[in-house]
């Protein structure tokens, strides 16, 4: 019987195949590590920026019995006293040629090479001979923060509380920036320019000391006039909409003040509710929009005028010569030539009573959207935009009571201040920008809709709309006629 022969791997190629078998295999478990650690850190990194959207009710938050607490602790002023006397003032504020826009991100900072119509603080002062209290009007984009910030430290060397200091703005897309610190709000505005803002906080109280001293006994009176024919509401126009049938909801009113003394002399302060965002937003050029042709056709025939922009969230102003200077002149010129055909019936009369109140408005945690239920975390909005303290502000002239939101605040709300105010024997005008920025504040029911308005602009949460209009309904209620 032959031998029987048994093959077997060389002891070299054995340990070659073995060797290859534990390579293959470390190298696979090693690309396998590796993608854990990438889609872990990726988990912790989601986690870390986003959240879910709240939607818990508003009125079980911290946030809101902290603001009814502030508005006991620091409540409206309505001070009786002799005739009250007004005084009026400008000063331009327009910055030298090199100076950033504001109003646009895609300006990227853009610096504007000419002025077409300057900008100016408008300003009224107002004393009973028991208190004193200032509307103060600027022909820029919002009151800057920092403005704000700065203008708290001038105050008491005036005398004065920062509640009798009313603070408005025109809303004008194409005027001047510079004066925000943080890189969301440089985005908007260019780069921050110190010096400028502190060159802006003097020109207010320039103009507010201007103002005090051309105190006169002064005859007031209200004044309303409908010009639905130039406002729109821009969140609805799209017939997709769900809520298409409701662009109608707007605030059409353009109201005024009518300030009248013994010699004839007069002077005007109007509102209304449509963005000035008609000029082309790549034009180099600095520009009032449609306000600068309002005011100055107003001045032409009267003494003195001034403008503030009203409840203007999603409002947009109806023009048909594209965004030219045409548009702006035609929906200025208009908006005048409704307030002078009503400034002559507008009765006046003398009034004895001044208030003023300013409430800090506590806020939720920043709810900066990418999707429907999810925000980014708030650490990332502040770093972005910053923490900047909210108010809403009021003050009372006779029977007359403006009101300030920190916001681009929605017209929709309008129609039930001014109700309220009614059922108080009192007349309510709403502005924006008071001084603080929360962003875009529209009814809770459009929180979903996929607009600018609703999700970019929207920056604390769905319910910010019903928040906002309650506090500035109980400021209302401490004002009495």
């Amino acid at each position: 019987m032959g031998r029987i022969f048994e093959l077997k791997p060389a002891p070299g190629n054995f340990i070659l195949c073995r060797g290859r078998r534990k390579i293959n295999h470390h190298v696979k478990f090693k690309h396998r590590s590796t993608f854990f650690y990438i889609l872990l850190t990726l988990l912790l990194l989601t986690a870390c920026v986003v959240r879910p959207i709240d939607r818990s009710p508003y009125q079980e938050a911290e946030y809101y019995e902290e603001t009814l607490e502030d508005l006991q602790e620091s409540p409206v002023e309505v001070i009786q006293g002799d005739t009250v006397q007004v005084g009026w003032a400008k000063v331009n504020i327009t910055p030298p040629t090199g100076t950033p826009l504001a109003g646009y991100g895609k300006r990227l900072g853009m610096d504007y090479e000419t002025v077409h119509d300057s900008a100016w603080v408008r300003t009224f002062a107002f004393s009973n001979g028991s208190t004193q209290a200032y509307y103060v009007a600027l022909d820029l984009l919002i009151v800057p923060m920092e403005v704000l910030a700065q203008l708290e430290k001038a105050y008491p060397k005036l005398g004065l509380k920062p509640e009798q200091v009313y603070l408005t703005a025109t809303h004008s897309h194409t005027s001047f920036g510079g004066w925000g610190k943080k890189l969301g709000i440089k985005i908007m505005s260019g780069k921050y320019d110190e010096e400028l803002v502190n060159g802006l906080v003097q020109q207010i109280v320039e103009s507010m000391q201007a103002a005090k001293a051309n105190l006169q006994p002064t005859k007031i009176g209200y004044g309303s006039t409908s010009a639905a024919s130039l406002v729109r509401n821009r969140l609805l126009d799209d017939t997709d909409n769900p809520y298409y049938k409701d662009r109608q909801n707007r605030d059409t009113q353009l109201r005024f003040v009518k300030f009248e003394r013994a010699d004839g002399t007069t002077a005007v302060l109007s509102s209304f509710a449509a963005h000035p965002t008609i000029l082309p937003s790549m034009t180099p050029t600095l520009s009032r929009d449609y306000p600068g042709v309002l005011v100055d056709t107003l001045e032409a025939r009267v003494g003195f005028s001034s403008f503030s922009a009203g409840a203007v969230g999603s409002h947009s102003a109806i023009y048909f010569d594209g965004d030219t200077y045409a548009s702006t002149g035609m929906v200025g010129s208009r908006l005048a030539k409704l307030l002078r055909e009503e400034l002559r019936d507008v009765p006046t009369a003398y009034v004895q009573t001044l208030g003023y109140g300013r409430v800090p408005l506590e806020l939720p945690k920043p709810s900066w959207r990418i999707s429907k239920n999810l925000r980014l975390a708030p650490f990332l909005f502040n770093t972005v935009f910053g923490k900047h303290p909210a108010y809403v502000t009021s003050l009372q002239v006779g029977d007359i009571v403006f009101l300030g939101a920190p916001a681009d605040y929605s017209g929709e709300f309008v129609e039930q201040i001014v109700q309220q105010a009614q059922a108080q024997g009192l007349y309510a005008i709403v502005t924006s920008f008071n001084g603080g920025y929360i962003g875009y504040i529209t009814p809770d029911k459009y929180y979903d809709l996929d607009e600018y308005e609703t999700r970019s602009m929207n920056f604390f949460g769905p319910h910010s709309g019903s928040y906002l209009t309650e506090i500035i309904l109980l400021q209302l209620q401490q004002h009495k006629k």
